[in-house]
């Protein structure tokens, strides 16, 4: 299983769903290009740009093409880098996930998306207030700091230039047209309280692609790996038990 964060945050976002289920799976945990510890780009890129790494990774280290085959799951950001691996690598995968994020954008949106991107060149405090209010409630900011302060740390940490590109990338979105044909098992998973990407978006795309299961957390936000951990790692677990038996890894080990 492959992990892909949001946006402006690094592969340890997944730190407690990896907890959760380093006993049952191999699991590899990058950094997107130009996060956290990964290489700082020289020039803009694409979402499907960072789909081709992680398509590279897989076929370096991944066990492939053993016959070993993957399952890509993305949040935010992620989501739409495993959306854009699926449609280009389907051989290597036994199933996608995507949670809190759709596969498309409308003009509003894509606007949206082009500011922040402004935003981001100004240096990454512009942005910190107004990106921390999108992804946690009212509630989580009052009750457990300590997540909200773990992703204002990794904001902080992010290179502003390389968050500009990234929300360029994520502002051509546009998967509508294809994703419906990619022909894998997926997992929709939204959070009732997501600001950033409401429960219908999510309901949306996963009734757009044949089979496609729709979960809903309750009381979640955007970030609902960094959120609800257990509850996370319980549907992935969920949904690796229901795909159709490949070859099995012989050992175990976690990549970062």
């Amino acid at each position: 299983m492959v992990l892909l964060h949001p946006v402006g945050l690094r592969g340890a976002f997944w730190d407690q769903v990896v907890g959760e289920l380093e006993a049952d799976m191999r699991l590899i945990v990058p950094d997107a290009r130009g996060h956290g510890d990964s290489d700082v780009p020289s020039a803009a890129f694409s979402i499907e740009d960072m789909a081709d790494d992680v398509i590279e990774l897989l076929r370096a280290v991944g066990g492939i093409p053993t016959g070993l085959r993957a399952v890509v799951v993305g949040c935010s950001m992620g989501g739409m880098v495993a959306q854009a691996a699926a449609l280009r690598a389907p051989e290597l995968l036994a199933g996608f996930v995507v949670a809190n994020t759709g596969f498309t954008r409308n003009d509003v949106g894509r606007a949206t998306m082009q500011a922040r991107a402004v935003a981001a060149h100004g240096g990454m405090p512009r942005v910190l207030d107004t990106t921390l209010s999108r992804w946690f409630s009212d509630d989580v900011r009052l009750h457990r700091p300590d997540l909200v302060l773990r992703a204002r740390d990794w904001l902080l940490e992010a290179d502003p230039v390389v968050h500009g590109w990234s929300w360029i990338a994520i502002r051509d979105l546009a998967h509508e047209a294809t994703l419906p044909k990619v022909g894998l098992p997926a997992l929709m998973i939204a959070g009732s309280h997501d600001q950033s990407t409401a429960p219908a978006t999510v309901r949306a795309m996963a009734a757009a692609v044949p089979g496609a299961i729709y979960r809903e957390l309750a009381d979640t936000g955007h970030l609902a790996p960094l959120e609800k951990p257990k509850e996370f790692a319980a549907l992935l677990r969920e949904f690796v038990a229901s795909l159709p038996k490949h070859e099995e890894n012989s050992g175990e080990r976690n990549d970062r």
